[in-house]
């Protein structure tokens, strides 16, 4: 049975002994080393590697995040038929995963480009990747708008957080690697890093693709004829159900990742060892991991919206205590980062939760909105929330551009991101009661 009965009673765990959501959490993992590629390593490859000022940075960065946002919500609104199955999703998901990798091979090798080419060559190449990466994207994500029961859904956003936190790990084992040597050294290793993700992706998404052909029995949300017979549409007005899992998503997504973008800078300015400039990066991603199967046993044996606050809380205590403890102890900074790691994952796994319940329900959407349309508009917000964070980070990345070494370097990287990631945690507690979160 390729379907989710045996979740239900399982847990997410139970997931991976059916081949149709085992293969989706491998697609999930090597579509997630590709965007966290992006979210952790980018803005540290366009500074350090090719020598692009912070604000030019910004600006590839953050132009390339909005088009790529606006894409996706046009190719939700054009895949609504198209990607109306797994089965279909899965196979748009693979095709996705090939013109993607093929873009990221070409934004990669901006440092091996004449110097004076470099912006525009990283600009285009840029714009490239995030467009093709829309359908890489939306397709797999729409899959939770998909199933059928809103426990199963749970395990599978927590199974997808799995993947991703799997791949932020394997990104921070690799960051040393990225980070060392001259700029030359730096450019060829991010090209080498671009073909590697570009065959992971690849094979994860045949997999999936190859799973979701052999059945889905039980797995997807049962069509009325009268939803079928409906077109799908974009209305003008939202309900506040999804309308709060949007704004929560961006607010989110725009705290967070001045964090995660700005980790590789503490890494490679404020740890002095190889081995410690893995150690954030690996913390974040290990309490993520671990944060999982909390979140998904709080909610099923209190309420979703118990396991929100709670997972709300953790991050914020995680940000405070890499706040005070940042510059000075290894093992409390790294006690910080897993804390952070694990509370930012429960927030963002229940409200994609939430976002595939929106797509599965037309009384949660309004007029019917079709999986892939409601999860074109979460990642358009998403990374509308991500360009502003990378505008933040360059202004911070300008501020703090004279001595990388000096006491007010470390305290102008640890400030933000200890702030930053609170407040989104805050903001998503303010909204808990509009969301719909069981």
């Amino acid at each position: 049975m390729a379907g989710g009965g045996i979740a239900w009673s399982g847990g997410w765990a139970a997931l991976w002994r059916t081949p149709l959501w085992r293969a989706y959490g491998v697609g999930h993992y090597g579509k997630s080393l590709v965007w966290y590629s992006s979210e952790l390593l980018f803005a540290y490859f366009l500074t350090e590697a090719c020598g692009l000022p912070p604000r030019a940075m910004g600006v590839v960065l953050a132009l390339s995040l909005v088009i790529n946002g606006a894409t996706d919500m046009v190719m939700g609104h054009l895949l609504r038929r198209l990607a109306g199955t797994i089965s279909a999703a899965a196979r748009l998901h693979f095709a996705g995963s090939i013109l993607a990798g093929a873009a990221l091979l070409l934004f990669l090798a901006t440092g091996l480009v004449p110097e004076a080419w470099r912006l525009v060559y990283a600009l285009v190449t840029g714009l490239v990747f995030r467009l093709a990466y829309a359908l890489y994207d939306v397709p797999q994500n729409a899959v939770l708008g998909m199933i059928a029961s809103d426990r199963l859904r749970t395990n599978v956003s927590a199974l997808r957080f799995v993947g991703a936190g799997l791949a932020t790990l394997s990104i921070a084992v690799t960051a040393p690697l990225l980070l060392a040597g001259s700029a030359t050294d730096k450019a060829r290793a991010f090209t080498v890093f671009a073909l590697v993700l570009w065959s992971l992706g690849m094979v994860s998404a045949g997999w999936f693709w190859r799973a979701a052909r052999g059945g889905t029995a039980g797995a997807e949300t049962p069509r009325s004829p009268e939803g079928t017979m409906r077109r799908p549409s974009l209305p003008v007005r939202l309900p506040m159900g999804l309308i709060s899992v949007l704004a929560a998503e961006c607010g989110l997504a725009a705290c967070a990742s001045v964090f995660t973008r700005l980790e590789p800078y503490f890494a490679a300015t404020v740890l002095t060892s190889s081995l410690a400039r893995g150690t954030v990066m690996a913390c974040v991603a290990l309490g993520g991991l671990a944060g999982q199967p909390l979140w998904t046993t709080v909610v099923e044996r209190t309420t979703p919206s118990s396991a929100f606050r709670a997972s709300g809380a953790m991050a914020i205590t995680g940000a405070l205590t890499f706040l005070l403890f940042g510059a000075h102890s290894l093992v409390l900074t790294a006690a910080a980062a897993l804390l952070l790691g694990a509370g930012l994952g429960g927030l963002s796994m229940l409200l994609w939760a939430a976002a595939g319940a929106c797509a599965a329900s037309p009384a949660l959407s309004g007029r019917h909105l079709a999986p892939t349309q409601v999860f074109g508009l979460l990642t358009l917000c998403i990374k509308v929330g991500c360009a502003i964070a990378i505008l933040v980070v360059s202004e911070i990345l300008v501020w703090r551009a004279g001595d990388r070494q000096a006491v007010v370097s470390a305290l102008a990287l640890i400030v933000p991101m200890a702030v930053m990631p609170s407040l989104g945690a805050l903001l998503c507690l303010m909204l808990t009661p509009r969301l719909r979160l069981s």
